[in-house]
């Protein structure tokens, strides 16, 4: 077995500290992580919480990754929060990392990466962290010293030894990194891990990045953290945080992949349709990547108005965004008259419809939302998403802290292909 290299300034403290030995700790706790590693295979629910913040007072001109992080470390900037957001997927260990996929047992004809938008997400939580820094062997390490009872130990893994990785542009990037083990002597078991980001590529828009998983007392079973909570801080001055939480997990087995059911109507043709809700969405706990079901409101039609779809029929999809807008200065209606105030941004994508016991895939884009509360003046509130072409999303003013789209909530929308206009 690969004996785990202690640097010199751990050494010089071990010198200084004969018992216990900080080597033969480092090598018995990593004994026990390793055998509760999570299996290739292994999946969860992982639920992501984001918060989006903005400087207070924006630099007036561009400044280095350099200033931007001796500025926030000398706390020389004010932060506002600008937006939060939750997304909820099926995270899965596999032998080259953590892969994302769509929860539930259906599938989405949309690609998953549409919900991660972008930044950083692979954490390694389920284990591909603790693998790549304990299984190589350029991987060095050195006591730092005692946390409470407990032993801290920090290390560097090199980017070829990686799995640590970060969205830039359409692509996903590994980065090396530094960080600190907390090991507690008594029981061997792994408390905390920290893991700070070597600077970024420019193409990712940040400069670093660093996440902490706290791990729950107790040696049995696969070793997941309890928490896992990362900070991004971002060329352009801004700052982002997740916290990821996992629940349902288990070993997976391999499924094969649903074939997209025919098209209901091609592509090109635009049929408009209004639907309701069947279920609310709650966004003290609604997450982009949820399933939702809507059903007709009448009957859709066809050629020579022949009925392709009656009411009542039932059209399956995803919530693909659900963000609090909580600044009060957040522009809601844009324009020269434009509109300011707190509000909340959903949205929705269908991608099957049911008619008959047959399921038929469709696409579609939503043209209007019902308004709700006191902007019942408007006769709808949609927003053209700004990367999505032709995309729109629900608009709910409101200054409550979470807000609930209630069932038969109803909408108007238009079959064809959304990057079509």
């Amino acid at each position: 077995m690969k004996r785990l290299g202690l640097g010199v300034a751990g050494m010089m403290l071990l010198n200084a500290q004969p018992s216990p030995d900080p080597a033969d700790l480092l090598e018995q706790a990593r004994d026990k992580v390793i055998v509760r590693l999570p299996p290739v295979g292994y999946a969860c629910t992982a639920t992501i919480d984001r918060s989006y913040f903005n400087r207070q007072n924006p630099p007036v001109t561009a400044k280095s990754c350099e200033q931007i992080s001796a500025d926030r470390k000398k706390i020389r900037t004010k932060l506002k929060l600008d937006k939060t957001d939750r997304l909820r997927l099926k995270v899965v260990l596999t032998s080259g990392g953590e892969i994302y996929s769509w929860t539930g047992s259906g599938g989405f004809s949309r690609n998953v990466e549409e919900v991660l938008q972008s930044g950083h997400i692979g954490t390694g939580a389920l284990g591909a962290q603790l693998n790549a820094i304990f299984a190589n062997p350029l991987v060095r390490f050195r006591l730092l010293g005692q946390n409470g009872k407990n032993f801290e130990f920090g290390f560097r893994v090199p980017v070829e030894a990686s799995s640590y990785v970060v969205k830039a542009g359409t692509q996903w990037r590994e980065t090396g990194y530094a960080g600190s083990l907390d090991i507690d002597p008594a029981l061997l078991e792994l408390k905390r891990l920290t893991i700070q980001s070597n600077e970024l590529q420019l193409e990712t828009g940040m400069c670093e990045s660093g996440t902490t998983m706290e791990y729950p007392p107790g040696g049995e079973g696969v070793l997941l953290p309890s928490t896992a909570r990362t900070h991004a801080l971002n060329r352009d001055t801004t700052e982002t945080e997740w916290g990821t939480t996992f629940s349902d997990c288990r070993e997976a087995h391999e499924q094969v992949p649903a074939r997209q059911p025919p098209a209901l109507f091609p592509s090109t043709w635009a049929v408009p349709f209004k639907l309701e809700l069947t279920t609310p969405i709650d966004t003290s706990t609604a997450a982009a990547g949820d399933v939702i079901q809507a059903r007709l409101l009448e009957p859709m039609l066809g050629p020579s108005s022949k009925v392709a779809a009656p009411s009542g029929a039932v059209l399956t999809g995803r919530i693909m965004r659900v963000e609090h807008h909580p600044d009060k200065q957040s522009v809601i209606v844009p324009g020269p008259d434009g509109v300011t105030g707190r509000f909340f941004l959903i949205w929705l994508d269908f991608d099957t419809i049911e008619v008959n016991g047959v399921v038929s895939s469709i696409r579609a884009r939503m043209t209007c939302g019902e308004t709700l509360n006191s902007w019942s003046r408007f006769r709808c509130l949609v927003a053209t998403l700004d990367d999505r072409k032709g995309q729109r999303a629900l608009i709910f003013p409101s200054d409550a802290a979470n807000f609930v789209v209630p069932a038969g909530y109803k909408s108007t929308w238009l079959t064809g292909d959304p990057g079509s206009e």
